[in-house]
């Protein structure tokens, strides 16, 4: 059969006179979830130093049975209030883009180069409070290059301030895997965090003993699990997955409640059925290593300075380009840590 070789694709592609066919569409192959602090209470900070107070209730009792028209039951002295705070943490980024950017006709970008950049920035920087916030190792140093930012500082001319974390916060209901050195949180006032330690194995897994006794913690010092969260990487989830009965193991065969290995996967999420009830199981990608944290996000909150996440800056320049800041001033509060748990050193 003859080829025609006078106008066809291949000739019209050697001349380079077909057009690209590039998609006017951006796809951000990026995960960008963040379940923490888009799920907590949001609240408003007003000075470098953030308080809250916190309160107990006495313990009930069997036996509170009067006369009537009788004297009064003694007064007893009431509990005192526990005052708490945390500092603010400036996080920031910036993009610069050209006026020449700007003429272009860009690919995916139907307005201005500007807008679509700070909109990724936006992402990005709510990724960065993300991860802090659920921070749990490492002392916070003004030193050492690339310590993790766990523990509370007050910003000075010199030093940037830093909001203690979650790990830094949890006290009351903890669990750690041997390891050597390996320590638990000591205080729960911003001060302090676990010490994963060294000497770790690959043994460390999972503990169905140290789990269920970390939940009865959250119970018996908080009374209400039905809020309660289990936080914790995809690596982590995949542990509690395999070793612990009250996770299924299959979403064909257990969505929906359908299960027979102990857990239950309902509309496509992961349920822990634990002692307790079904308790969501939550993956989350800005999780620290070798942690599973168990949260109730109503005892938790989120502090912005100025009224809102972020505050965009325009920057001046001497070049013709156009430059703009994005800065979050947020603290986190902790308002309940006896209602929350963690558990260290998993692997």
């Amino acid at each position: 059969m003859a080829t025609i070789t006078s106008t066809s694709v291949p000739v019209l592609t050697g001349q380079g006179n077909i057009r690209e066919d590039l998609g006017n569409v951006i796809f951000n192959v990026t995960p960008f979830q963040t379940p923490f602090t888009s799920g907590i209470p949001q609240a408003r900070v007003t000075a470098d130093t953030h308080e809250w107070l916190t309160d107990t209730l006495a313990n009930s009792v069997s036996n509170n049975a009067v006369v009537e028209a009788g004297i009064p039951q003694a007064a007893v002295a009431g509990t005192t209030r526990t005052r708490k705070g945390n500092f603010i943490q400036i996080a920031d980024s910036s993009v610069v883009v050209t006026k020449k950017a700007e003429f272009m006709d860009r690919a995916g970008v139907p307005g201005r180069e500007m807008a679509y950049q700070l909109m990724k920035k936006g992402k990005e920087l709510q990724m960065d409070v993300e991860k802090q916030t659920l921070q749990a190792y490492g002392l916070t140093s003004p030193t050492v290059a690339g310590t993790v930012l766990a523990t509370k500082r007050q910003g000075t001319s010199g030093l940037p301030g830093v909001s203690a974390a979650v790990g830094s916060w949890i006290l009351s209901n903890q669990e750690l895997n041997a390891a050597t050195n390996a320590s638990l949180n000591t205080a729960s006032d911003g001060t302090t965090v676990p010490v994963i330690g060294s000497g770790g194995t690959p043994t460390n897994i999972i503990d169905q003993t140290k789990m269920d006794n970390l939940l009865d913690g959250v119970w018996d010092n908080s009374g209400d699990i039905n809020s309660a969260k289990i936080m914790a990487s995809a690596g982590t989830v995949s542990s509690l997955r395999n070793t612990l009965t009250g996770m299924a193991d299959n979403v064909d065969s257990n969505l929906n409640a359908n299960s027979t290995s102990g857990g239950n996967i309902i509309s496509r999420v992961a349920v822990y059925v634990s002692q307790f009830g079904p308790i969501a199981v939550v993956p989350n990608k800005h999780m620290p290593a070798n942690t599973l944290y168990v949260l109730d996000f109503s005892t938790w909150g989120l502090a912005f300075a100025g009224g809102k996440k972020i505050h965009t800056t325009d920057l001046a320049t001497s070049t013709s380009a156009e430059q703009k800041l994005l800065e979050c001033y947020y603290t986190l509060e902790c308002r309940s840590e006896e209602a929350n748990g963690a558990y260290y050193n998993i692997t």
